[in-house]
């Protein structure tokens, strides 16, 4: 393990804990509107605010000039180890295993229980979250090791050699992190570890816990996908997005200041969610859970944020390339009409070719007409989620598409319009840049600062809560989802329907 991440990791461990309680178990901070309006103006929120941020600012911002032919990432669903750490190539094996526990062809598989006449929520989603939590340990302390591991590994020169190594590492720990996840523990988790290591693992898998459901509620929502997204930057804090230890942040000097580039939390993100949307999304299928709240809270497909905010980030971003290949090619036919003196325009196929679009994974250079369709030509603008047959053939590259395609698939033969008005009114917005930005604002105001989302959130030494809470109370969340006024009263209504931040 990374001795100088878990030095800073761990510098202030009982730091942040309310009252005089040491303990190094990460607890709740928010019980009332006043802890509410504490952590909307902590750092706590300003970092998770700005993760998802960087996620976005990464995947639209390319370092290459307007001249350059491709971006230089583009997400392969054939390849999603590519942008990956060693730590993350171990967490995507880990999350390649769990999405099969719910498979009943498997010999330890947990299919629902068909007896069960509920609406929502199979119970054996229980004994899987039981499963969870039995061996996520082994899950963290893997993809710790294989941090530790390789933390000193240097691409050198770049040469073949190098980069056929850094695959064979990624596929290595993707193949640890899968066992890990596969089988439970023969020792104890946190055998031979030091206590700092320890109250890292600690503080790490309860973000992981609370990632996929609820085990009693049986129910899933935005509050559980943060989570997710909490454990995400978690890890990034403590350098395991990169392959060096100096990808990491102090955690133990104030608001922290990430020294991961975007565009490494953007790509590795990516890969992440993807894999990550197919465990929860088997977990909403076949187990039922409840969408969290009243119908999502604020629905944009009942579960799910980040998703489609990261997803408008990569349409945005092919919308750049887009751009940039257009102004180039009105350059280079203005060049070509010169130096033709009068002859007429080119008659090879070399005027109407295009290069690689670098969002499809293996896509060879193709000749345009007016019959043939090439995702390098197409215009997207928001309104493609109603192209079935677009759905259909780049589901696996565009997470926006992905969100889309599933819907779909969960409520056939619904109209769109009545199944998701939310995001119907957005497909008639003109341009991705506008569902970015309203997306990350939606995110905010309606996942961050809501109480009914946040009070289920634990802080600990990484994640850390920098106020004094109302009152000390369980670590565990209300069952009943909703609060009500400031003395946080349960109450069993729902949530007002809240409107886009681009409606009228």
């Amino acid at each position: 393990m990374d001795k100088q991440a878990v030095n800073e990791a761990t510098t202030t461990t009982t730091s942040g804990g309310g009252g005089s309680d040491n303990s190094t178990s990460p607890k709740r901070y928010i019980y009332t509107q006043v802890d509410m309006e504490h952590f909307k103006h902590s750092s706590a929120h300003k970092e998770l605010l700005g993760f998802v941020s960087a996620m976005g600012k990464g995947l639209t911002t390319t370092t290459t000039s307007s001249n350059s032919s491709t971006l230089p990432h583009s997400y392969n669903p054939h390849a999603p180890l590519n942008d990956l750490s060693p730590a993350l190539a171990s967490l995507h094996g880990s999350l390649c295993c769990i999405s099969r526990w719910i498979d009943p062809n498997t010999t330890d598989g947990l299919p629902p229980d068909q007896q069960v006449k509920a609406r929502f929520g199979n119970p054996v989603f229980r004994t899987w979250h039981e499963r969870l939590t039995e061996r996520s340990g082994g899950i963290i302390k893997c993809l710790m090791e294989c941090h530790g591991k390789y933390v000193n590994y240097t691409d050198g020169e770049s040469s073949s050699e190098d980069a056929t190594t850094k695959e064979e590492i990624l596929k290595e720990c993707s193949e640890l992190g899968y066992q890990a996840a596969s089988s439970s523990p023969t020792t104890p988790y946190d055998h031979g570890l030091s206590p700092k290591e320890k109250d890292i693992i600690t503080e790490l898998r309860c973000y992981l816990h609370d990632s996929f459901g609820h085990p009693i509620r049986l129910d899933y929502g935005t509050g559980h996908e943060c989570s997710f997204i909490v454990f995400l930057l978690s890890l990034c804090k403590i350098g395991c997005f990169n392959w060096s230890s100096s990808g990491g942040i102090d955690v133990g000097k104030g608001p922290a200041t990430p020294k991961t580039s975007p565009e490494v939390i953007g790509h590795a993100s990516l890969s992440i969610l993807h894999e990550y949307l197919i465990v929860t999304r088997g977990l909403q299928r076949d187990y039922m859970l409840e969408p969290a709240g009243s119908h999502g809270v604020w629905g944009l497909d009942d579960y799910h944020c980040v998703p489609f905010y990261l997803g408008a980030c990569q349409m945005r971003a092919r919308e750049q390339w887009q751009q940039q290949r257009q102004q180039k090619q009105k350059k280079t036919k203005k060049l070509a009409a010169k130096d033709s003196s009068g002859i007429g325009a080119d008659t090879d196929d070399t005027a109407r070719r295009l290069p690689d679009n670098p969002y499809l994974p293996d896509s060879t250079t193709v000749i345009l007409d007016a019959t043939h369709h090439a995702d390098n030509n197409d215009h997207w603008d928001p309104s493609i989620i109603h192209n079935r047959p677009i759905l259909e053939s780049y589901r696996g590259t565009y997470i926006y598409l992905s969100c889309i395609h599933f819907i779909q698939q969960i409520k056939p033969g619904v109209p769109f319009f009545e199944s998701s008005p939310m995001l119907n009114d957005i497909s008639h917005l003109g341009s991705w840049s506008k569902v970015m930005a309203g997306l990350l604002r939606l995110f905010e105001g309606e996942v961050l600062d809501k109480l009914p989302v946040v009070q289920h959130f634990v802080f600990g030494s990484i994640f850390k809560a920098s106020w004094t809470p109302s009152r000390k109370g369980p670590k565990e969340a209300p069952k009943r989802t909703f609060i009500g006024g400031s003395g946080g009263v349960e109450i069993t209504g729902g949530m007002p329907v809240t409107r886009a931040p681009w409606a009228k």
